[in-house]
């Protein structure tokens, strides 16, 4: 397992660092598992400002030397239910090449380090059903089904145009 790698908390307005980001993104945006679409400009001209104009929204990059190669974007919600913030993480991806090699895991610790120092009560997040190699990384890392045993929650939308 490869550890020569660095977890960083973004810092967006520092151009390369946000350049990273989109770059990243548009890849994951590639991945069969995530539709295989390219990048729309639109998205490549506005995520980045979308994000720092949101004021939940955390960050982070993972390098290999300089090179920037997986990445997460999480957003800070809150439990009613708990009185306490959570931490969502909304999009978690990782290059091929560099996958199985701890980085996924290495950004979670990371993100969990974040989850703590915010006192959220905990860590939240949705994974494709048939992504089984995520749903095994979560699993290790102390994921596990949100209302196991009771009804089952199902993720609705409301497209705004």
């Amino acid at each position: 397992m490869t550890t020569d790698f660095a977890i960083i908390e973004a810092d967006l307005a520092d151009p390369a660092q946000a350049a990273a980001l989109i770059e990243l993104f548009a890849l994951y945006m590639r991945d069969p598992m995530e539709g295989g679409a390219a990048m729309p400009p639109n998205l490549r001209r506005e995520l980045v400002g979308g994000l720092l104009a949101h004021p939940a929204s955390y960050v982070f990059l993972a390098y290999q030397a300089d090179q920037p190669v997986g990445f997460a974007i999480c957003f800070l919600g809150f439990s009613t239910f708990n009185a306490r913030p959570l931490l969502n993480i909304h999009d978690i991806s990782v290059l091929g090449a560099m996958r199985g090699k701890g980085v996924g895991a290495a950004m979670l610790a990371r993100i969990e380090l974040k989850a703590r120092a915010l006192n959220c009560c905990r860590l939240t997040l949705e994974v494709r059903e048939d992504n089984h190699v995520a749903r095994g990384l979560y699993r290790k890392f102390g994921f596990a089904e949100a209302m196991a045993g009771a009804a089952r929650m199902e993720f609705w939308n409301k497209p705004l145009a």
